[in-house]
């Protein structure tokens, strides 16, 4: 009977610790995305306007070229390597949330699709 009564008191301790543990690791995860937040690069996207010209900044190939605004890791058309120069056709902006990017339609080699305005040198520092 003893064994009982120790095993749910461990139970609940337990129990209570997981909600404590989780509730402080949503609170961090939350105060970090408040001070990180005002350190995230500036966007002059309003600025921007069909027919200007945008540099891929994002080292090596990384950059993505997207059928759609957003699109997932495996899901885009090439690469784009950093360097390339690029004629915005259009802009969209993709809301998730409370965060919003810029889309920048373009085309390269033939493809048409979107980057990202964080692969892009329209991006302040």
């Amino acid at each position: 009977m003893l064994m009982r009564t120790i095993r749910l008191d461990d139970q609940q301790i337990r129990t209570g610790w997981h909600r404590y543990n989780t509730a402080l690791t949503c609170f961090l995860v939350f105060l970090c995305y408040l001070l990180l937040g005002s350190y995230a690069p500036q966007i002059h996207a309003d600025e921007i306007r069909p027919g200007e010209k945008v540099t891929i900044v994002t080292p090596g190939v990384a950059a993505r070229l997207c059928p759609l605004p957003a699109c997932g890791p495996d899901q885009h058309i090439t690469r784009i390597p950093q360097g390339t120069v690029l004629e915005i056709e259009n802009t969209e902006d993709f809301v998730i949330g409370t965060f919003k990017v810029k889309w920048f339609e373009v085309v390269y080699e033939e493809n048409r699709g979107w980057i990202s305005i964080y692969d892009t040198d329209m991006v302040k520092k």
